[in-house]
């Protein structure tokens, strides 16, 4: 049997879900624990992980899809299905594309219900072999060789990231090079020894570039695993195109990383913070520059007007806020502008989209 969780911050769904005849030997799933809402359902959920999770989207205090998130980034669940009302269907689909198995319109049906059990049970057991492998391989790696990680490479590759400089993608082919000639051209081994990698990757690039996440879910490039390919080609193009991606969304945001240090620390402290109504007179006293001298600069180094850059940083924020599912009058408010019609009326000029267009096309 596995084991189920049950989170909806409204106890007569919880109880009409747990008295369903659809659980034991029907679906092969135990009710083990039930929350009232997404902090409490973690509370619970590092105390004793489940095999599934089944989650309502609205809820109090953590959300249905911050739930999601978390789960997946603590691995705390094989397998999760929302709950939605039909007014939430983006939610459902957002979470659908951040790793939810699927999800049900409440109030949710015992029949559809007991089908998508049974698909789930399918999927958990195929994960269970996945994760057993993954485990079984990490084993074999640090109990017959010497565990080797190419910290030389790595903090050359960190550096040149930093740098914003295009090398950061040949200095990431050499990183698997001597990986897999240190492990003795072993591509399992390599494999582990570049999920590893990975993961340091990740979490420097984070730790440097904080307001990265507001514009790109950089922990979607921790998901994949090496260990799921079988040639050491396929790991460097895999690896070097998860560096080149990174790299591309440095020298994206932070212009002057070319010629001005003094520009790079304009647009750092723009982006870090965008969710707090940032203005040029706000950037001047941040950092003790007359606003004349840092528009001139900044125009003179990138061929940008200041007030566009930061329009148009807010506006790829707003796209990101958008698909979160948050309305465009909180957007509005978050991004400063007081006037929400104008905040649409931007938008569309910057995209060519309504709200409503961009959404869709996203979600289609």
């Amino acid at each position: 049997m596995y084991n189920a969780m049950i989170v909806d911050d409204y106890e007569v769904y919880r109880n009409e879900i747990r008295s369903m005849k659809v659980w034991g030997a029907t679906s092969g799933f135990v009710i083990v624990e039930e929350a009232t809402n997404g902090r409490e359902a973690l509370q619970k959920l590092h105390q004793n992980p489940v095999d599934l999770l089944l989650t309502d989207i609205r809820m109090p205090l953590v959300n249905g899809l911050e739930l999601l998130k978390k789960v997946t980034e603590d691995k705390l669940a094989l397998c999760v299905i929302l709950m939605s009302q039909f007014s939430d269907f983006e939610y459902a689909r957002q979470g659908l594309s951040n790793g939810a198995f699927e999800y049900l319109l409440k109030p949710v049906n015992a029949e559809e219900l007991l089908k998508t059990l049974l698909r789930a049970e399918k999927y958990i057991g195929e994960r269970r072999l996945e994760v057993s492998k993954i485990t079984y391989l990490d084993k074999i790696l640090h109990e017959n060789s010497e565990e080797f990680f190419p910290k030389e490479e790595m903090d050359n590759v960190l550096r040149l990231v930093s740098e914003g400089n295009q090398e950061a993608s040949e200095a990431a082919s050499y990183l698997v090079d001597r990986t897999y000639s240190e492990i003795n051209f072993d591509v399992i081994k390599t494999a582990l020894a570049l999920n590893r990698s990975t993961k340091k990757l990740i979490e420097s690039i984070y730790t440097e570039f904080s307001w990265i996440d507001k514009f790109y879910n950089i922990q979607e490039l921790k998901v994949s695993d090496f260990s799921m390919l079988d040639d050491i080609s396929l790991m460097k193009e895999a690896f070097v195109s998860k560096v080149d991606t990174i790299l591309s969304i440095i020298r994206q945001y932070e212009l002057g990383i070319d010629n001005s240090s003094m520009v790079r620390m304009v647009c750092k402290t723009i982006l870090e913070n965008i969710d707090n109504d940032i203005t040029v007179n706000e950037i001047s006293s941040r950092l003790f520059i007359t606003r004349t001298y840092i528009s001139q600069i900044f125009k003179e180094k990138t061929g940008m007007n200041l007030v566009k850059y930061i329009t148009d940083v807010k506006i790829e924020r707003a796209k990101v806020l958008i698909l979160s599912g948050i309305k465009y009058i909180e957007i509005s408010e978050r991004l400063g502008y007081k006037d929400d019609e104008y905040f649409k009326k931007l938008f569309k000029k910057s995209t060519g989209m309504t709200i409503n267009e961009y959404r869709n096309k996203v979600y289609s």
